[in-house]
């Protein structure tokens, strides 16, 4: 193990990193307008942390697939499988790091613990018997000639690192920092196992705490982006992604499956089309109904997780499609215009 001190990379003027860092500054300041209703943009957004989630633990060798996931998802958990539970778990730690971190709000170290304790929680194989602590022996870093710092030099080098992230630099080296920080995490390696998926958490975390979020809807998502080649595809698809335009192919693609009725059909479709729903407004949508009719086929639509109530015990409801087979639709339809990577769709390599 050879030491070198962290220091801000300031590449020069004539550069190709600073044409690219110049281009992603842009997405920081990028708005993204549409007229989908907050509760459904959050739900694909829910849909693309799954993915990010699904991708990380197969970056580490989880073969699970998205259709694994998927049907997983749609019958209620994991269930004691320890591939799917190490998915769920990253998933938590990425809903824990947008509850905890908001912008220019300092990142420490019992942060990056926690990150570290959600994420190898219930593993055994890729588990950590001493969860959130750092690691008190050498380790050895599979198919890498790296040798990470002796245990005795962690603790400093992870101070060292949590300064330099929290430092006050020009915001034109924020994203430098992000990969600085990144690379210099997984080289000090200060974990006993985990040190993949909580490295790629304190990523998001980091972007979160520079600006790069999505707040009320109106921000880009930058984890998503691993799963498009092309930033400027991946900013027009989400875009697209935020006018809603899938639900409607995907409600038909399960109407064809035979997974909803052509009534249940017909309300979902308007509901979609509305953003929010009560049973006044389906009178005209299914005029056969009486309105204690409509009243039960909506609780029918929320026993099934189909709709959501806007408050809880109110009666104006908005779509859901994230615990339920419409997911499996809402998947598909996505798949087909490119938002998910082939990678994430077949067996691990």
């Amino acid at each position: 193990m050879s030491h070198f001190a962290l220091k801000l990379v300031n590449p020069a003027f004539d550069s190709p990193l600073v044409d690219v860092l110049t281009e992603l500054e842009h997405l920081r300041r990028l708005q993204l307008h549409g007229d989908t209703p907050p509760v459904v943009f959050f739900q694909i957004k829910h849909i693309f942390h799954m993915l990010e989630s699904l991708g990380s633990a197969r970056i580490e060798g989880n073969h699970t697939t998205l259709a694994d996931y998927v049907e997983a998802a749609v019958n209620g958990g994991p269930h004691n499988n320890e591939q799917l539970c190490e998915i769920w778990n990253i998933e938590s730690a990425m809903k824990y790091v947008e509850a905890a971190i908001q912008p220019q709000m300092p990142i420490t170290e019992q942060f990056i613990r926690e990150l570290h304790s959600l994420t190898v929680r219930n593993l055994e194989r890729e588990g950590d018997h001493t969860p959130g602590a750092y690691r008190c022996t050498q380790v050895r870093i599979a198919q890498s000639q790296h040798l990470p710092p002796d245990a005795m030099q962690v603790a400093s080098y992870m101070q060292e690192l949590v300064d330099f992230v929290n430092r006050t630099d020009a915001p034109k080296y924020d994203l430098i920092k992000v990969a600085q920080a990144h690379h210099r995490f997984s080289w000090i390696h200060p974990f006993n196992n985990g040190n993949g998926r909580v490295v790629r958490l304190l990523t998001y975390a980091m972007l979160i705490k520079y600006g790069y979020n999505v707040k009320d809807g109106g921000r880009v998502l930058n984890p998503t982006a691993v799963f498009c080649n092309d930033r400027e595809k991946y900013c027009d698809m989400l875009a697209h992604a935020d006018q809603g335009s899938e639900l409607a192919p995907a409600l038909l693609l399960s109407r064809q499956r035979q997974l909803i009725t052509s009534e249940e059909l017909q309300i979902l479709n308007e509901v979609v089309r509305r953003g929010t729903t009560r049973s006044a407004d389906l009178a005209k949508v299914v005029p056969h109904l009486s309105s204690a009719q409509r009243a039960y086929q909506l609780r029918k639509l929320v026993e099934r997780k189909m709709l959501q109530p806007v408050r809880e015990g109110g009666r104006l409801y908005s779509i859901s499609f994230t615990n339920n087979y419409l997911l499996r639709c809402v998947i598909q339809m996505l798949s087909r215009q490119g938002f998910i990577s082939e990678a994430l769709t077949g067996p691990a390599p």
